[in-house]
């Protein structure tokens, strides 16, 4: 052939390809001339370039024109038998070689019945063969043949066919590519001779091995081939039902299932959703004992589907992965299935590598050896593209290790990215030559050796390859996380436009609801990016995206110790952008971020709590509904406590108690489901108990104030500086003050020895607790904070935030009236970080009793300088308390029944340990005030009968007089004491239905929380009555002393029976306390006529022998300050 009659030919194929559909035949009629085997022989070439290019569509369309001119000149072999070696001597040559390649394959496979082990040498004898070429040949070749023999017979050679197309499918060698383009035509002519109609179990096998054909098809558009994957799945399962072809149907379940990992259209998660679904449809038939190598593929399968999971806590999906791939190699032993084995232990890999829990180091050494494991199978001559990717994921787990010399793991890391470019090369396997690349880029970023710049520089570059395969239309997730990558790149440059520009383009992606933990990553990359360069609107932007993701990801969380877990640790991200808001003067929505980081849990399920459905739901519904949420919640905290106990051990959840509990929360929650779906959803289709929360804002804290004269003051610590938000009813805007970095060192280091003396010198404590209270007053700047209060407030609500929930704010000492004026503000900026209480011990002390030592009255301990004014002398209408505005909101929404204004019904537990002289006199005094008054006393007050009495349920106030236990290390242990030593703990309080407006715990250390919650959830005894059903909890902020505590609450609900509020009447009690006389304190007693008997009179004289009657032998806040008031009043 000369070369103006090959232009002539390409010229015609150009003009048949770009022709108007449907004009075809008039192109040929006009070039009728150029219509012979040379045009044929032509149009194969340009089919082959056209499939390199990745045109499939072009390419078919070609072939299938040239199969139909030659079988018009006669066939493909008359064309053949015409072809001399003068026209086209390499060309002939080269067709009868494939010719003869395709007849003894196909030969080979029909003898061998499809034997691997016989027909893979051959085909390894024959890689040179294995092109595109040979897959227009099959196509040809059996065209052709379909006209010269009878249907029985095409049928026979369709089933060859598609077995041979089954195991060039799977043939390890060769280009991955072109052997799926081969399998690919040969299952496409057998749907030509297998119809649906015909032959639909045949029909329905090959469109499933169609379906695994583009799922991994390596060419053309992905996206596209995935589609064209599902539809052949779902096309066998036309056929394939599970009642009658279980195992078929199974096999196709599992393939579909993997499509849907793989899906690019779509929600991603909901498609990785669908796989999960799809799997476990599996296992119904596939099970251990029958299938047990299906199985262990499926648990394969479905750890590779938790670990990239969405939805749900990550966590905990992690764990899942894990624990699949394990029940796998249960299976997959190196011995019987080594493949299988090397495949799971690659997986498990980087399960191990992306593990939340355990220790962090472990999980990656654990991660290196699977992938260690996996290489001893996969080798590079055996199984090139497996060795690559075990390749790939050993440098990833290099790149992030921790032991050994970090520089040194980021060579290994390195090394192993470039051995795997050894095999994923673009043109054979372009999305994996991306994946690597991509990867590269990142232990670029991070390289210790070299020139810092040129690193960055070959990061930039890798990024930019990987793009050339991730681009948006095709790759989204991976397009994003390229971009992000390189916008890290561009930040160590300091080319900072840039960065915030690739973030911003990752973001375009990565949206919360999709990608919540990549959202967060990426969102506070461009909000540190931003903040750092002062650019506090981009810093505000990315903060905003960043903190929406860690709110869908705490909703997906299991438990609400993992919820916890999730917001602790993006606590800097709520930090800095409350910090950008005050830097750009945005000073209510600062607040409304605070809000949003505090007390979370509580909220929410006191939120959860108050949802019912609508309509005429009958009452007996609605009991059981209120059950189950009980009961579930409980076992919820059982197993938070649980696997709080085993967290630091690194294993998994293999105690029965945790097993138990599990299984049990699964049984409660479907129930619950049961219940909604039965007996709720006829009423009211759209109940959902999963109601988000939303936050907060300004205009509702300020509507929180019930008039003009309250004022609401809120601190905020991190981990740079501590805030203090001041809110009044007339303010347009909160007002802050910013304390000085070195203000919070002195706070934090306040902090931790008014801690360490509390527990470990308690006698020292004591003693200084009024001095440490004023240097506390000057610390918090307190003075100048009221000055910014109007004159004429009278009422405080106090909201403190972490390690400041441990102190009497309320007894603050500040300046005279004159520190009611008005100040200039100051601000200032970032200190050290602190870390407090971990080596703190759990606390077992229990109400004092007066018996075991004299009160500090003495020379020394007798105030001679009557103290200054505190908090509750500035303001007479009360100071209260609230973890946050927003449990305060919720609190108050639940404050709807006339009937908790009602203070006529009073429960009591009375002294169940018998060993405090005062509180049988306490609860004598406090039940003779009331209509109605139930007692449990001494022995009688067990668990069992507090749990059974309906008068706990019926009360308006319950009041406890006891011991208390706080657990530092455990809060939800902490407790208070009932007879026969049993504790009601705060796991149990929570499953108490109470109606109250109050329950008093007079006892020691019922108020205390736990301080070293980063996200300042309230768990505490208050936030255990406050989720029962009381709108108000008076609670202790320390070991209490049982005599001054006996007249406190008898004098509190003295001012409570005058229909004052909760916090007036204790601010009342308080002062009236701190400020009686021994002289006004017996006359007040004789008053009452309290019912001292003589042995409590004994100890009163041995207790104030030295005391004089002017004195005031309780003024020390250690006797008065102790009590605080959480909630409404």
């Amino acid at each position: 052939m000369d070369e103006q009659s090959s232009k002539a030919y390409l010229k015609l194929i150009n003009a048949l390809l770009t022709c108007p559909s449907g004009k075809e035949s008039e192109v040929l009629r006009a070039n009728q001339e150029l219509i012979d085997k040379n045009l044929i022989l032509t149009m194969v070439e340009v089919s082959e370039t056209l499939a390199e290019q990745g045109n499939r569509k072009a390419t078919d369309w070609l072939q299938n024109l040239a199969e139909q001119l030659a079988e018009a000149l006669g066939g493909l072999e008359q064309v053949k038998n015409q072809t001399t070696k003068q026209s086209n001597p390499a060309a002939l040559s080269t067709s009868e070689g494939y010719f003869q390649f395709l007849m003894q394959v196909l030969q080979v496979t029909a003898d061998s019945e499809g034997n691997p082990q016989v027909v893979y040498p051959l085909l390894q004898a024959n890689l040179d063969k294995l092109d595109d070429k040979l897959a227009q040949f099959l196509r040809v070749w059996f065209d052709g043949k379909l006209s010269e023999i009878e249907l029985e017979q095409a049928q026979d050679i369709a089933v060859i066919i598609s077995e041979f197309s089954n195991l060039i499918q799977q043939f390890p060698l060769g280009s991955k590519a072109i052997n799926l383009e081969i399998a690919i035509t040969g299952f496409e002519i057998g749907l030509t001779t297998f119809t649906l109609e015909a032959f639909p179990e045949e029909w329905g096998i090959i469109q499933n091995n169609l379906g695994n054909g583009y799922k991994d098809r390596i060419r053309g558009h992905r996206a596209e081939n995935l589609e064209q994957a599902i539809a052949c799945y779902q096309n066998a399962l036309r056929v394939y039902t599970c009642n009658k072809f279980p195992e078929l149907w199974a096999a196709t379940q599992n393939n579909l299932a993997n499509a849907y990992v793989a899906r690019i259209y779509g929600e991603k998660t909901e498609n990785l959703e669908q796989a999960i679904y799809y799997y476990l449809n599996a296992l119904q038939v596939y099970t251990h004992e029958a299938f047990p190598q299906q199985w262990s593929t499926i648990h394969n399968n479905l750890g590779a589907t938790y670990s990239q999971r969405i939805r749900g806590d990550r966590a905990e999906n992690l764990k899942m992965s894990i624990q699949a791939y394990h029940a796998a190699l249960q299976v997959r032993t190196r011995e019987a299935f080594p493949t299988d084995w090397a495949a799971t232990q690659s997986n498990l890999a980087i399960a191990y590598g992306n593990r939340i829990r355990g220790n962090r180091a472990d999980n990656l050494e654990q991660a290196i050896a699977c992938n260690k494991n996996a290489l001893l199978v996969y080798t590079r001559e055996a199984f090139p593209h497996a060795w690559a990717m075990t390749q790939n994921n050993l440098a990833v787990a290099y790149r992030e290790r921790i032991r050994g010399d970090k520089a040194t793991n980021l060579e290994m890391s390195i090394q192993a990215y470039h051995a795997a470019l050894q095999v994923r090369t673009r043109e054979a396997f372009p999305t994996d030559w991306a994946a690597t690349q991509s990867n590269l880029a990142i232990a670029y970023g991070a390289r210790i050796r070299g020139n810092r710049a040129d690193n960055l520089e070959q990061a930039i570059a890798c990024c930019q390859s990987a793009l050339k395969v991730y681009t948006r239309e095709a790759f989204p997730e991976q397009w994003a996380r390229t971009q992000s990558n390189l916008a890290t790149a561009y930040r160590e440059l300091s080319q900072i436009a840039k960065a915030l520009t690739y973030y911003k383009n990752a973001l375009e992606v990565f949206f919360p609801t999709a990608f919540p933990l990549d959202c967060l990553r990426v969102g506070r990359n461009l909000g540190d990016t931003a903040f750092a360069a002062g650019f506090w609107t981009e810093a505000i932007e990315g903060y905003d995206i960043a903190i929406e993701a860690v709110e869908q990801s705490r909703t997906w969380a299991s438990t609400e110790a993992r919820r916890e877990e999730i917001l602790s640790a993006a606590i800097d991200v709520y930090a800095n952008m409350v910090q950008a808001c005050i830097n750009t003067e945005q000073f209510d929505q600062a607040l409304e971020y605070v809000e949003r980081s505090k007390a979370r849990n509580l909220v929410e399920i006191l939120v959860t709590k108050n949802l019912y459905p609508k309509g005429n739901i009958p009452k007996t519904v609605l009991k059981e509904l209120n059950r189950l949420r009980r009961e579930i919640l409980s076992e919820q905290r059982k197993l938070n406590m649980e696997e709080s106990i085993r967290s630091t051990d690194g294993g998994f959840d293999s105690s029965t108690d945790i097993k138990q509990n599990r299984t049990k929360l699964e049984q409660l929650t479907k129930q619950l489901d049961q219940l909604i779906k039965r007996d709720i959803h006829p009423f009211d289709p759209a109940f959902n108990l999963t109601q988000k929360v939303e936050p907060i804002s300004f205009q509702q804290i300020k509507q929180l104030l019930p008039d003009e004269q309250t004022a609401l003051i809120e601190w905020y610590v991190t981990s740079e500086k501590f805030l203090t938000f001041i809110v009044t009813s007339c303010s347009h805007m909160p007002m802050v003050w910013q304390a000085s970095p070195e203000d919070l060192q002195t706070l934090l280091d306040w902090t931790s020895n008014y801690i360490s003396t509390y527990y470990n010198n308690r006698q020292k404590w004591r003693d200084e607790l009024d001095y440490r209270l004023r240097q506390l007053a000057d610390i918090l700047n307190l003075n100048h904070l009221l000055s910014l209060i109007p004159i004429d407030c009278q009422r405080l609500i106090l909201i403190p935030h972490r390690f400041l929930h441990m102190f009497p704010l309320h007894a603050l000492e500040v300046g005279g009236q004159e520190a009611k004026v008005n100040s200039q503000n100051s601000a200032a900026e970032l200190p050290n970080n602190f870390t407090l209480g971990e080596s703190l011990p759990i606390s077992t002390q229990i109400r004092e009793e007066n018996t075991k030592r004299v009160l500090p009255l003495a020379k020394d301990a007798i105030i001679q300088q009557k103290r200054q004014n505190c908090l509750l002398d500035f303001y007479p209408g009360g100071v209260s308390y609230a973890p946050s505005c927003q449990l305060l909101q919720t609190v108050e929404a639940r404050h709807t029944s006339p009937q908790q204004h009602n203070l006529g019904r009073l429960f009591t537990v009375q002294n169940p340990t018998n060993d405090l002289h005062f509180t049988d006199l306490e609860v004598t005094a406090i039940s003779s005030q009331f209509d109605q008054a139930y007692i449990l006393a001494k022995q009688a007050a067990t668990k069992e009968a507090l749990n059974q009495e309906e008068a706990l349920q019926n009360a308006n106030i319950v009041h406890f007089s006891c011991h208390g236990v706080f657990n530092l290390a455990s809060p939800l242990e902490s407790s208070l004491l009932l007879a026969n030593n049993e504790h009601l703990t705060l796991g149990e309080i929570f499953e108490v239905n109470l109606g109250c407006s109050l329950v008093t715990l007079s006892a020691c250390e019922t108020g205390l929380t736990n301080i070293t919650s980063l996200s300042d959830e309230y768990t505490s005894l208050p936030s255990g009555f406050l989720y029962a059903g009381s709108s108000n909890v008076v609670s202790s902020l320390w070991a209490v002393d049982d005599l001054s505590t006996t007249f406190l609450m008898i004098k509190f609900y003295e001012n409570l029976k005058n229909k004052t509020s909760a916090a007036i009447a204790l601010s009342q009690a308080q002062r009236w306390l701190r400020n009686t006389t021994l002289d006004e304190l017996e006359q007040w007693i004789q008053q009452r006529q309290l019912p001292f008997d003589n042995k409590l009179r004994k100890l009163w004289k041995q207790l104030f022998n030295k005391v004089q009657g002017s004195d005031q032998p309780f003024a020390d806040p250690l006797y008065w300050a102790a009590f605080t008031c959480q909630g409404l009043y």
